[in-house]
């Protein structure tokens, strides 16, 4: 089913869990479906299956969710499928180690909770606007 989505899609494909879902009726009514698929996940099963099947484009992943592993095993499971895939990572820590951590296994950004509309806003932009910079070829 999901391979199917893929072959159909045009919009940036996002994908979404914990805090982020909140945003979800707002990010429909104000960039709407014609330019972002919005794709909920509430297990990392059903994301890994997401990404492995090619229909993200770019994920936000909330650490207060209960993955069966850390967010950051989980981004390292993401990486082994797909290098270049960016994810945001939503947390309260702010411990130095944690998010470096984070970076070094290539998170887009790591944004300190709680999200807001404008912030979660901002960070889709910038991952639109840097996936259209490595298609471009720049």
């Amino acid at each position: 089913m999901v391979a199917a989505l893929k072959e159909q899609r045009q919009p940036f494909g996002l994908v979404v869990s914990g805090e982020a879902e909140s945003w979800l009726p707002a990010l429909e009514q104000i960039v709407g479906p014609r330019y972002l698929a919005l794709y909920r996940v509430r297990a990392d099963d059903e994301l890994l299956e997401v990404v492995e099947a090619g229909v993200a484009d770019a994920a936000v992943l909330d650490d207060a969710i209960d993955w069966r592993v850390d967010v950051l095993q989980l981004l390292r499971m993401i990486r082994r499928m797909d290098e270049v895939l960016p994810v945001v990572v939503l947390t309260t820590r702010t411990d130095r180690r944690w998010l470096e951590d984070a970076l070094r296994l290539t998170a887009f950004s790591v944004v300190i909770k709680p999200l807001g509309l404008e912030e979660l806003l901002r960070q889709i932009q910038r991952m639109m606007h840097r996936l259209d910079e490595m298609l471009r070829g720049g």
